[in-house]
């Protein structure tokens, strides 16, 4: 090799070894964060509870100040009689500027401008006469529900009906969320099994083709029975078909990973993920030892619960009398013409002022009692659910706890079984080397020891994806 050349591959050696970074293996959270940030579902979630927030304050759009502008010309030329003096035709310009807002105890105010010029055109006495006048108005008005809404009664029913059932939006699309990545982890650890069981089984048909190999040999030197190569072969066939179906079935599986994270096909993503680590569930879900967590559809029926209770004191509230207390009072300046008018707004020479009680009731009682008692029952009935999914998230803890605890004891069965398996089947295959057994028993061996190694592997898997379910639970400090 030329002087150069070995500089350029010692360069590109380095280069390769010590500059390119090589892929790092995805762990189960970062597995999940992509999927968080690549599934489209999940995406539409986090929008939808977003979206759950601004109808929130949206709704509160009732007690946004409201500006009024407005522009008017008349002409009316119906003539109107007042004794000897006949109205024959009135023109006018106003403009008027009116500003309203409702506030939260139920006070309704308004203020507002308002300037017009007039022209009226007259008979009197036979006579025409022409009159031209500016008139302009300044005033403010005032209400408030005595009964009805007394004081923001229905307003405040409002905002803790409404931040109920924001709470209920958010806890359900929260619920779809978590359950979208419920599937998503156990289809992680679905693939870190296979790729175990690839391993497991890529290692057992290598074991069989060396017992065929050794059995082989011995039919050619004419010491070993025909049927215990048969029997070899058999076992190295059965060996390549189970390979052949976990590699399907593993190929299947990336494809479902690759589906959830939105990502083009890749032939064996590298995760990291160790099937024998336990978890504590109640870690997991983040609550102390005195306490149990909820499921969080029962949360979200305890949350339905309350809105429905506040809806039913919004409809008794809704059906009671209206009082209303009102008060209004203007300026009236009346000058020659619009702008002398506009200067004197605010001269209290000739106000108007107005006190006013008004009382609305409606009559049908029939219909007032129905509405309020459809929203009890709807109450009541929530309630009543509410109480079984609290009894329903109780008894699937507990469930989830004992399964938790005796895949635990299974697994260390397990542990044992495996381990006597893979003892027996060794001392099986070292005893058929010195032809003190038959090949018979030593495949049987073999396929005790592979599946009794499989079946442990299975479990700790099982117990991976049964933690995986106390995503549905969460720590709730208020009382439900």
């Amino acid at each position: 090799m030329k002087k150069n050349d070995w500089i350029i591959f010692s360069f590109v050696f380095m280069l390769t070894t010590f500059v390119i970074p090589k892929a790092s293996a995805i762990t189960l959270d970062e597995f999940l964060n992509e999927v968080k940030k690549k599934n489209r579902m999940s995406i539409s979630y986090e929008q939808s509870m977003v979206a759950s927030e601004k109808r929130k304050e949206a709704s509160q759009v009732d007690l946004s100040p409201v500006l009024v502008l407005k522009s008017t010309y008349l002409d009316d030329k119906k003539p109107q009689t007042y004794g000897t003096y006949v109205l024959s035709r009135t023109q006018a310009t106003e403009y008027s500027v009116g500003l309203a807002k409702k506030f939260s105890t139920g006070t309704q105010a308004q203020v507002s401008a308002s300037a017009s010029d007039v022209q009226a055109n007259a008979l009197v006495s036979g006579a025409g006469v022409e009159q031209k006048m500016g008139i302009g108005s300044l005033g403010v008005s005032l209400s408030q529900s005595l009964w009805k809404d007394g004081f923001g009664a229905s307003t405040r029913l409002k905002w803790d009906r409404e931040a109920a059932v924001e709470k209920a939006e958010k806890s359900g699309y929260d619920l779809q969320q978590r359950q979208l990545l419920i599937e998503a982890e156990s289809a992680f650890w679905d693939l870190i099994y296979l790729q175990e069981e690839m391993t497991q089984r890529k290692a057992s048909l290598e074991r069989a083709k060396r017992i065929e190999s050794w059995v082989k040999r011995r039919v050619e030197n004419g010491i070993g029975d025909r049927a215990d190569l048969l029997n070899a072969q058999g076992l190295v066939a059965a060996r390549e078909l189970q390979l052949l179906v976990t590699q399907d079935e593993h190929l299947a599986m990336v494809k479902r990973l690759n589906d959830f994270l939105e990502v083009q096909a890749q032939e064996n993503p590298n995760l990291e993920g160790d099937l024998k680590q336990v978890r504590n569930i109640r870690d997991l879900v983040g609550v102390s030892s005195q306490k149990n967590p909820v499921r969080l559809d029962a949360y979200l029926s305890a949350l339905e619960a309350q809105a429905k209770m506040v809806g039913s004191r919004e409809a008794e509230e809704a059906m009671k009398p209206d009082l209303v207390l009102e008060g209004q009072y203007k300026t009236n300046p009346i000058e020659s013409s619009m702008s002398s008018a506009m200067n004197k707004l605010t001269d209290t020479q000739n106000p108007t002022t107005a006190i006013a009680v008004k009382l609305t009731w409606l009559l049908d009682g029939g219909a007032k009692g129905s509405v309020r008692e459809a929203a009890r029952q709807e109450a009541l009935a929530s309630q009543y659910k509410k109480e079984r999914k609290l009894l329903e998230s109780q008894s699937s803890w507990e469930e989830i706890q004992r399964r938790h605890t005796e895949l635990g004891k299974k697994i260390k069965a397990a542990q044992i079984v495996s381990q006597v398996q893979a003892q027996k089947a060794a001392v099986e295959r070292d005893k058929l080397t010195k032809g003190r057994t038959v090949t018979s028993q030593v495949i049987t061996a073999e396929q005790d020891a592979a599946e009794a190694e499989l079946t442990l592997v299975k479990l700790q898997a099982e117990q991976r994806k049964l933690e995986a379910q106390s995503r549905l639970f969460v720590s709730i400090e208020e009382s439900l």
